[in-house]
């Protein structure tokens, strides 16, 4: 069985937590995810950004929905000022916000319309919110933190308002191919998938659609789908589905074989279940 080849980075211990960084020096990423969500605002500069084979020309004012799980990367080029914030976010603290699931709604949508980025527009005040919540963090005082909690709720509303009505930046130009794909697996990671059946079902030579979809995204089918399921699955899992269900509902036809994957990945067995994020 082939290696994963990209990896979780980044923990989150609060509720959310956020960054300003203005930089030009580059560190080179790979390919990677998080369990938890996370808002990229840019500021000021230039920089690109690739989420599940989407790539983005951002610019000033852009902000980029990284859903928990999703596969991304900055692609900054040497030298390029950067300025940017980012905002982790626990989504069982989401969801735990007054309206619930809807508050989570942004990070799904982009996940299943593989539109990932949006631009910031006057008078929606998500620009001013996150220099509010900024500045709550920073000052300090009587009531900090339940102002920066207020404020937090504030901007998520913001922005799936914003969201909601649409409008989202287009990716320029990839592999419509590998798109194709990754939007495939994305919604029938349940089914049985093999590298013959998609190759057939996109016209493709097995070998030539392997290394199309590697050229693009850096992994390989198998480490995506592999990864994807279990991710699905520490999900369910966490919100109380049992471990038989769990197995089938992520594609595995047998608990033994999910087992030993699960345990792999995450370094225990399922029935220990994962804290909630």
């Amino acid at each position: 069985m082939e290696p994963l080849q990209y990896e979780q980075r980044g923990y989150l211990h609060e509720n959310f937590r956020l960054f300003h960084l203005a930089d030009n020096a580059r560190e080179t990423f790979s390919f990677h995810y998080h369990t938890f969500h996370k808002i990229i605002f840019l500021l000021a500069g230039r920089a690109d950004y690739a989420v599940e084979g989407e790539h983005y020309h951002l610019q000033s004012g852009d902000c980029v929905l990284v859903g928990r799980g999703s596969i991304h990367r900055p692609e900054v080029a040497d030298g390029d000022f950067y300025e940017r914030m980012i905002l982790y976010i626990s989504p069982s603290y989401l969801r735990s916000l007054p309206g619930g699931e809807e508050m989570d709604e942004c990070f799904a949508l982009a996940q299943q319309q593989f539109r990932y980025v949006f631009r910031v527009a006057a008078g929606d005040g998500i620009r001013e919110l996150f220099g509010k919540l900024e500045r709550a963090g920073v000052e300090g005082g009587f009531g900090s933190a339940l102002l920066q909690e207020a404020l937090f709720a504030q901007l998520m509303v913001a922005v799936n308002r914003r969201v909601l009505r649409g409008d989202s930046v287009d990716a320029h130009a990839g592999d419509t191919k590998v798109l194709d794909i990754l939007h495939y697996l994305n919604t029938h990671l349940t089914d049985p998938l093999s590298i013959d059946d998609l190759a057939g079902r996109f016209y493709l030579s097995k070998y030539h659609m392997m290394r199309r979809f590697r050229a693009e995204t850096g992994y390989s089918i198998h480490s995506y789908v592999t990864e994807k399921r279990l991710l699905l699955a520490q999900q369910l899992l966490q919100s109380g589905a049992s471990l038989t269900d769990t197995a089938e509902r992520c594609g595995y036809q047998d608990y033994s074989t999910f087992s030993r994957a699960y345990k792999k990945r995450f370094g225990c067995a399922p029935s220990r279940r994962p804290a909630r994020e």
